[in-house]
């Protein structure tokens, strides 16, 4: 029997347009990771963030997944290997990546390569799962590119010209191949696995993998003060885009598949625009308003066709 996009799928059993707000919330919250991070910037090493982001979010999520956990223990020892991969792929691997490429790589190059995410989960679709590119996808694709430039090249896209690509931005080609890897993966986690206990898993494993970049941080010298803007901003990147937004991202490509799932991505630019301009008080211009209609376009076209 065929599912509507108002219908729950069998193993989901929550409504398909419940995931795509889910999906939404996500691009919210990661959006605001970037606002996070960038009011962090000079006071918070990004290692030193990540880890105790992390870290927090396992000690917060503890009390809530532990049962949960406890109770699937055998599946997760069975599907032991299986969670180490996603745990670095979707934690561990694309954060790593991602902070060392900005180390040695412009703004501008890393979020149009961001950007690019979707494109890199189709792609990975199609090598593992054999996913063919379909013509409404293919169009949300150019529509939501054509978009998220129009953001980042702040409405210029002849600055593309000028860009040049180096070792910092193959890091970010793997960072976004990590997280497309994680995300087309979620299709074999085994039936019937809490979503609580998986996340407090996928955690409680990167904590030790971001460990040896946290100790290289402080064996440099780079710490941060404990004072209540910088815990504050740990502890809203530890629940929100940490434990909440992997809840939502894991549910939503769950219900609508990796691809319709991937068109999310483009709404970042978006709320990472609103939110800037309601938080860092940046000024919002006639081309953002330009990209957020392009961007809300590729998303109407590329999630037309759920990929289950």
């Amino acid at each position: 029997m065929k599912t509507t996009d108002s219908e729950p799928t069998a193993k989901s059993a929550i409504p398909v347009w419940l995931a795509y707000i889910m999906l939404i919330l996500t691009a919210v919250f990661w959006s605001a990771t970037a606002v996070a991070v960038r009011a962090s910037a000079g006071d918070i090493p990004p290692h030193t963030f990540t880890f105790w982001r992390w870290t927090v979010a396992f000690l917060i999520f503890l009390p809530f997944a532990f049962r949960p956990y406890w109770q699937q223990r055998s599946l997760y020892k069975k599907h032991w290997l299986m969670m180490c991969g996603l745990s670095f792929a979707g934690i561990t691997g694309f954060t790593i990546f991602y902070f060392l490429a900005l180390q040695v790589t412009t703004a501008i190059n890393a979020s149009v390569l961001s950007g690019a995410t979707p494109i890199m989960i189709i792609i990975v679709s199609f090598v593992i799962l054999r996913i063919k590119l379909t013509p409404s996808i293919a169009l949300g694709t150019i529509l939501g590119i054509v978009g998220s430039l129009v953001i980042i090249l702040n409405g210029d896209l002849s600055a593309i010209a000028t860009m040049t690509f180096g070792p910092g931005d193959l890091l970010i080609v793997a960072a976004m191949t990590s997280w497309a890897v994680y995300t087309v993966c979620l299709k074999w986690l085994p039936d019937g696995i809490d979503p609580f206990g998986l996340i407090l898993v996928l955690t409680g494993l990167s904590i030790p993998m971001i460990l040896p970049f946290y100790v290289w941080e402080l064996s440099q010298g780079q710490v941060f003060d404990l004072n209540i803007r910088n815990i504050g901003l740990i502890l809203f990147t530890a629940i929100f885009p940490s434990v909440v937004a992997y809840l939502f991202w894991n549910k939503g490509v769950e219900v609508t598949g990796p691809n319709a799932a991937g068109f999310s991505s483009y709404l970042i630019p978006v709320f990472g625009t609103i939110l800037s301009v309601l938080i860092l008080d940046e000024t919002f211009e006639l081309f953002h308003a330009a990209a957020i209609a392009l961007i809300f376009a590729g998303l109407y076209f590329g999630m037309r066709v759920p990929q289950r």
